[in-house]
């Protein structure tokens, strides 16, 4: 029997290398866990590239507090994720946790732009607003990782200008989704 076997899909190195708007998968490395500031509940997305590109890559810890004592913003930030999810109006949900459950393995389209961390100063790509899936495919900014030390570069030229926006969760429309349905809380 065999270790294993080859798959050029299944190596390092596939990163995401541009800001821009992204066709994603949320993965099942996604957690639930606790705001370290505030003991809230909290997850933590991950999200695959399904397309471009960029098909394959990365784009790591999205995090979504839930804030018992602010109910209306915690109902607005995770309602703008399930919408731009496909998850339907009217669909009850019971828990932060149930939200995970749920979640994982659903498409739509993310607003990334580099953020430098406060942590250790790195750039990292930090999601901005959500979307259903652009059935345009994705689409890099040509917005590079600024070098350590630098003030990220706006002045590349995109077509992304709906992001530019006062709210960075503003929806672009709706546009049809087709998600297969299965036995997920949603």
């Amino acid at each position: 029997m065999a270790l294993f076997t080859v798959d050029s899909n299944n190596t390092f190195g596939k990163s995401v290398q541009e800001a821009g708007t992204y066709n994603v998968k949320v993965l099942d490395s996604s957690q639930y866990t606790s705001a370290k500031s505030s003991g809230n509940e909290m997850l933590v997305l991950d999200y695959e590239v399904l397309d471009g590109n960029y098909a394959g890559g990365r784009i790591m810890y999205d995090n979504f507090v839930w804030n018992p004592d602010n109910i209306e913003l915690s109902e607005k930030r995770f309602n703008t994720l399930l919408v731009s999810a496909n998850v339907p109006d009217g669909t009850a949900i019971n828990s932060v946790q149930d939200i995970l459950r749920g979640i994982i393995g659903k498409t739509l389209n993310i607003n990334v732009e580099w953020k430098q961390s406060d942590y250790n100063q790195k750039w990292n790509l930090n999601v901005k607003g959500y979307d259903k899936v652009d059935k345009e495919g994705s689409k890099p900014n040509g917005a590079q990782r600024p070098i350590d030390g630098q003030s990220q570069s706006t002045s590349h030229s995109n077509n992304n200008d709906q992001f530019k926006s006062a709210d960075p969760f503003a929806s672009k429309g709706n546009r049809p989704l087709d998600i297969s349905d299965d036995d997920l809380p949603f």
